[in-house]
């Protein structure tokens, strides 16, 4: 029998994240063409930290730290 995973491991498996894709298929139509950033666990956990106690953020302010993070590292 297989044991559950902590939420602790869950977040330190990377599985290869981050990386970057391009959009194809039903993707490309729905968000329109480009490339997409798909973030670690770590990453988004981080993100989600720096937003201080009793401050507001965005979904989409969020997406697009991270966007410009992952595709600041992935240039040097």
């Amino acid at each position: 029998m297989k044991l559950r995973r902590s939420w602790r491991e869950k977040l330190a498996d990377d599985k290869g994240l981050p990386r970057v894709e391009k959009m194809k298929g039903k993707l490309g139509r729905r968000w329109g063409e480009g490339t997409m950033v798909i973030p670690s666990p770590r990453e988004v956990d981080a993100a989600m930290r720096q937003v201080r106690r009793g401050k507001v953020t965005t979904l989409n302010e969020i997406r697009a730290r991270l966007a410009r993070f992952i595709v600041l590292i992935n240039a040097l």
